[in-house]
């Protein structure tokens, strides 16, 4: 069946669309992991209506901290009863302080 050139046209925009957020995500990910944005900005930042901080998931912003590393991002994330893929925005105040204490 073909693709009408609408739904073609559509399916562009969504993909560019798709594209300039993950390459947001990614830069984000580099100024955490180079130590020019923390993790409490980037908590801040996740409560701006479309910042792209509250779509990434915690995890990946725990494990580029500068001395934190994949195991113990995982398990910290764990002990405070956070999942792999729970997004930064979606992380309750409270145990957003608590993260930023162990995790900094």
């Amino acid at each position: 069946m073909a693709v009408t050139p609408e739904v073609a046209s559509r399916s562009d925009e969504v993909l560019q669309r798709l594209t300039g957020l993950r390459s947001r995500i990614d830069q984000l990910v580099v100024s955490v992991r180079d130590g020019q944005v923390t993790l409490s900005e980037v908590f801040a930042r996740a409560d701006n209506a479309g910042e792209v901080s509250a779509y990434v998931y915690l995890v990946k912003v725990a494990e580029v901290l500068p001395g934190v590393g994949k195991v113990r991002a995982r398990r910290v994330l764990e002990d405070h009863g956070l999942g792999e893929r729970t997004r930064v925005g979606e992380v309750p105040l409270e145990v957003r302080a608590a993260l930023v204490e162990v995790l900094t």
